[in-house]
């Protein structure tokens, strides 16, 4: 493989995993999108293969996933903030747009709490003098941060912003605006479809065969026939050969045809967003749960949900070693093992109260368990 080669596939990789890409935080991968060598490619690659639209400029590049038919094709998300969070994002987002050069976080905060008590903003109002509130926006300016929108300044210390919702006094942390990210921050056409509407005056891609399965493909962690529609499923018959090519072509991931779907394999735990399994209790105890409901399906690959409380507490009780403070009762332990599992589309919930395994599951059959001297999640049990 060619450098060129190599660098154009962390590009296009990176801008999945990450979609705002600032000259700042990141000079290296902004570099690689920038480069006269693989901006077009990149452009073209997401455009016409994808349906999506990448924008780069001096200081950024920003990809906008498009929605189709009002619909995106986005993985579940893993442990993700909460509504009140994104909600205090977004009204910090505007409060920032009213904002100098550089704000603070108590700056932002006082503007989203004025903010809330208008009349016309039909949400709860933020109570910045509640401890919870306070820890809530800390987490809401992160979000920000991430998006670039916010760029720590050099005015403020890591400890200042990590410590403002324990000190009322505090102006917590300062931050440059970067107006040119926060105007790009929500693209129209997909923020319409978050809502469920449909976009008006707004250009998004046509429905496309091609590009529902490419999105399929990249996106999600397994694209599995029996989702496909009858057209995608004749489509891909006859394309699937260039799609794969082009799938591995891009990104330098490898191509695995099974019997019941596609995937794509990365070529390491950094290059997807949710490695599985990793040397964490939960982990440890999804891959366990998973295996014992494998055992239990039927046929069609469905249990009951009595079943799942059942393969919990009997795993739980076959590795009483592998318990955590943070896993300690087979509620805790349903809980985060089914949000794991459901991330990687390795169970689903049905409309009638059961669940359904995907087949899939069998690459993770029969776990060998081995003891080690160490402990999971840094534990000291």
């Amino acid at each position: 493989m060619s450098r060129d080669t190599d660098d154009r596939q962390k590009a296009f990789t990176g801008l999945l995993a990450h979609p705002v890409v600032d000259r700042r935080r990141d000079p290296e991968m902004f570099a690689l999108v920038r480069s006269s060598k693989h901006r077009r490619v990149l452009v073209d690659w997401f455009s016409e293969r994808l349906g999506y639209r990448l924008v780069v400029t001096d200081a950024a590049a920003r990809l906008f996933r498009l929605p189709l038919e009002n619909e995106t094709t986005t993985p579940r998300r893993y442990g993700p903030p909460g509504r009140r969070v994104l909600v205090l994002a977004v009204l910090a987002a505007a409060a920032a747009e009213d904002t100098e050069d550089i704000t603070t976080t108590q700056d932002l905060s006082d503007r989203v709490r004025a903010l809330t008590r208008h009349e016309d903003v039909d949400l709860a109002p933020y109570e910045p003098d509640r401890f919870v509130e306070r820890q809530l926006f800390v987490k809401a300016v992160g979000l920000l941060v991430g998006t670039g929108a916010l760029r720590p300044s050099g005015r403020g210390s890591d400890e200042e912003r990590e410590s403002w919702a324990s000190h009322r006094n505090s102006v917590g942390g300062a931050y440059d605006v970067e107006r040119e990210l926060l105007l790009r921050m929500v693209d129209p056409a997909a923020l319409a479809a978050a809502l469920g509407q449909r976009p008006t005056g707004i250009l998004v891609p046509e429905s496309n065969t091609r590009f529902r399965l490419m999105r399929r493909l990249l996106e999600l962690p397994v694209c599995l026939f029996a989702d496909l529609t009858e057209p995608e499923r004749t489509y891909l018959t006859s394309q699937k050969y260039r799609i794969l090519a082009w799938c591995e072509e891009m990104t330098g991931w490898v191509a695995e045809q099974r019997a019941e779907g596609l995937a794509l394999i990365a070529g390491g735990e950094d290059q997807t967003d949710l490695p599985f399994p990793r040397v964490k209790a939960v982990d440890f105890a999804a891959l366990m749960v998973l295996d014992e409901l494998r055992r239990r399906q039927d046929p069609r690959g469905m249990l009951d949900d009595d079943e799942v409380d059942r393969a919990v507490a009997d795993v739980r009780a076959r590795h009483p070693k592998a318990k955590t403070k943070e896993l300690n009762d087979d509620m805790t332990v349903r809980t985060q093992v089914l949000e794991l599992l459901r991330a990687l589309d390795l169970v689903r919930p049905t409309t009638d109260g059961r669940w359904w395994i995907s087949p899939v599951a069998a690459r993770f059959r029969d776990p060998r368990v081995v003891a080690v001297s160490s402990t999971l999640d840094g534990d000291d049990r």
